[in-house]
């Protein structure tokens, strides 16, 4: 079996700058419908847009994927089982694109505190 791991730390200030420069457009570019509906329901809704991006960034460094194999960051979507542990959710075409092994297994571990918001993944595949 072979792992891999990625992570990935964001400013929770820094994120928030951006996302009032930039607006629902730039949310809207990197967040699905039901992300946006989960972190626009929290109280301190920035700590759960940073965490969710940096998972999606700990998940292209896990995949190895680059920037310049035309990534959409709404290809990886962060889910919450009934659990509530967070999950990453791939479409069987995103996973294929991306070139998922089957049988490939996906853990996630979030956390976020007022200034940071970090992201761990690990990937088990083989």
């Amino acid at each position: 079996m072979q792992i891999r791991q990625g992570i990935d730390i964001v400013s929770v200030k820094r994120f928030e700058e951006i996302v009032c420069r930039h607006g629902d457009r730039f949310l809207d570019r990197i967040f699905t419908p039901g992300e946006r509906t989960y972190c626009e329901g929290k109280r301190y809704k920035f700590e759960h847009y940073a965490a969710r991006f940096a998972a999606k960034e700990a998940m292209m460094k896990a995949m190895e994927i680059r920037a310049k194999n035309r990534f959409r960051f709404r290809e990886i979507e962060v889910r919450r089982r009934s659990t509530g542990k967070p999950e990453i959710h791939l479409s069987p075409e995103s996973a294929q694109r991306f070139g998922l092994p089957p049988g490939a297994r996906i853990e996630l571990s979030m956390a976020h505190e007022r200034a940071h918001a970090v992201s761990f993944v690990l990937f088990f595949f083989g």
